[in-house]
């Protein structure tokens, strides 16, 4: 179901109040964009998916345990690195320092407003049930 206009508004402004209030933690729950696939990555971990099965058809006709084990483990790794994105990596998203609106507004917080947008985030839910029916 589709919030209203009102609703839609009050969210943008919890929103950017979260990212005025604490960016690190807004940062931290953020959609973030999905990494793209490393086609080189892709090659190299399927070549060694490819190694190790050739090397663990050629343990098996030989006697040879240890190699069988060194192939498999291998392929695993082969897989993994081909399945998993470069770690330490850093996208240029966190230069701004803001919310998805680019910058600070209005909804900065001044410096005495302490818990402010808590006290107006009650004071709306109040006023909001006291025109609900329901209640």
């Amino acid at each position: 179901m589709p919030l209203s206009e009102h609703e839609q508004k009050m969210l943008d402004e919890m929103e950017r109040q979260l990212f005025a209030d604490d960016p690190r933690l807004a940062r931290a729950f953020s959609p973030k964009a999905p990494q793209r696939r490393n086609g080189r990555r892709i090659l190299i971990g399927l070549g060694a998916v490819i190694l190790g099965l050739a090397l663990l058809v050629l343990a098996v006709a030989l006697p040879a345990i240890w190699l069988g084990v060194i192939a498999f483990i291998g392929m695993v790794a082969g897989a993994v690195y081909a399945i998993t994105g470069p770690s330490g990596t850093s996208s240029g998203t966190d230069s701004s320092g803001g919310g998805p609106g680019g910058g600070q507004g209005p909804a900065a917080p001044r410096a005495g407003d302490g818990g402010s947008f808590m006290r107006k985030m009650e004071e709306r839910w109040e006023k909001r049930a006291g025109d609900d029916p329901r209640f």
